[in-house]
């Protein structure tokens, strides 16, 4: 019996003896790896004055091969160039879950985060896609990756341009969910892989990021400390029971309240999906958007499910329940009443003012109970904003 190649091999092979491709048109790369957008970018103006669009590629090698990614550069609908990254800068913002890096080995796959910005006043683009350079690179006898044989069909390095996406609806608007200075926006948006921007998890068989937006409210006293004393006591953090505000006027759609709290700088224990946001609250606040409140103190909650709130309600009492190792307030909008089985939206706040921003390696000493080193970058007053990462600001 005569046994037929692949249509893939056979298209290899057919390019090989030098024939016209009709398999493949002029215009149409052999990629290798498979590359789509998770969810539209939604755009939001960031405390720095430009626009964002903050989303993530997927990246997957179907293939047998191991593929470098060499650069992303993401172009309009006419090839121009809006934003690229490469080199080392493309490995911090690449996420592998196979081999480490931006190489990904056969049936490998990798997300890489996209922080496309434009200046205020620029006119967006109605589609935005991304053009890949990637290197191919054959599976030896040993599994390890060695470089394509000279008389390869296919080159080693190539690029396309794919992962065409349009641009979602604006960030919604909302006031801040607590009063008073020295608020710190940690593991916030969006161009490093923190906590939350790389929480990327399936659930029902669908990836989601609801997290991309994400931030972890602490808060520095006077003397620009988190805590004095004993770390591992709930009674040095100053901030500790603040009362939590509703963003924005809505219904309470999902809760819950039956966890304790954890002990400060010790590894959150008894954590389930079920309670991994500690005592919680979503309010459905119109729009397709849900306001999510997670770490507050058991009991403290002000509001049951069906209740209306109104902007500025105290809802309940920060914490430092479920998944949490110090006292903070983490808040995020997202597209579905679900915490995890949801994808994260941007927000902007009405207004506040920014002190500034941690200054380098600044996170690790608050941690240390030192006092923190704000940079002055991104400070002033803000309207319409979102805070970014490791940002101090005030609220009134």
């Amino acid at each position: 019996m005569r046994i037929w190649p692949s249509l893939a091999a056979a298209a290899a092979l057919f390019l090989a003896s030098g024939a016209v491709a009709q398999s493949l048109k002029p215009d149409e790369i052999f990629s290798s790896i498979a590359v789509r957008p998770i969810s539209a970018p939604h755009p939001v103006l960031g405390a720095d004055g430009r626009v964002h669009l903050a989303y993530e590629l997927l990246v997957v090698n179907p293939s047998d091969l191991f593929v470098t990614l060499d650069k992303v550069q993401a172009v309009d609908s006419h090839g121009r160039s809006l934003w690229a990254i490469e080199g080392d800068q493309l490995t911090a913002m690449t996420k592998a879950f196979s081999t480490a890096g931006r190489m990904l080995s056969p049936g490998g796959s990798a997300v890489v985060l996209m922080d496309v910005s434009f200046a205020k006043e620029a006119a967006l683009p109605k589609q935005v896609l991304a053009e890949v350079t990637a290197t191919r690179q054959s599976a030896g006898t040993d599994g390890k990756p060695m470089a394509m044989p000279k008389d390869a069909p296919l080159p080693a390095t190539f690029t396309f341009t794919g992962a065409g996406t349009t641009i979602a609806k604006p960030a919604v608007s909302v006031a801040p969910p607590l009063r008073g200075k020295g608020w710190v926006a940690v593991n916030g948006c969006c161009d490093s892989i923190t906590s939350h921007r790389g929480a990327i998890m399936s659930i029902d068989g669908q990836l989601r990021v609801p997290e991309r937006f994400a931030i972890d409210w602490l808060q520095l006293d006077d003397e620009k400390r988190v805590y004095t004393g004993d770390a591992s006591k709930l009674s040095s953090y100053a901030y500790y029971g603040a009362p939590i505000h509703a963003a924005a006027a809505g219904t309470v759609v999902n809760l819950y309240d039956a966890t304790d709290e954890q002990v400060p700088g010790e590894d959150a224990k008894g954590i389930t999906t079920e309670s991994i946001g500690g005592n919680m609250l979503v309010i459905d606040i119109g729009g397709g958007n849900f306001a999510f409140y997670a770490h507050l103190q058991r009991g403290s909650l002000k509001v049951k499910l069906g209740d209306r709130v109104k902007t500025g309600d105290v809802i309940g009492l920060l914490g430092n329940t479920g998944n949490s190792t110090a006292p903070h307030l983490h808040f995020h909008i997202m597209d579905g009443p679900s915490p995890l089985n949801a994808n994260g939206l941007p927000f902007v706040f009405t207004r506040f003012s920014s002190e500034g921003v941690l200054a380098e390696g600044g996170d690790d000493a608050i941690e240390d109970g030192k006092p923190a080193v704000i940079d002055n970058r991104l400070s002033g007053k803000r309207k319409a904003a979102l805070p970014l990462n490791n940002e101090v600001v005030d609220f009134d």
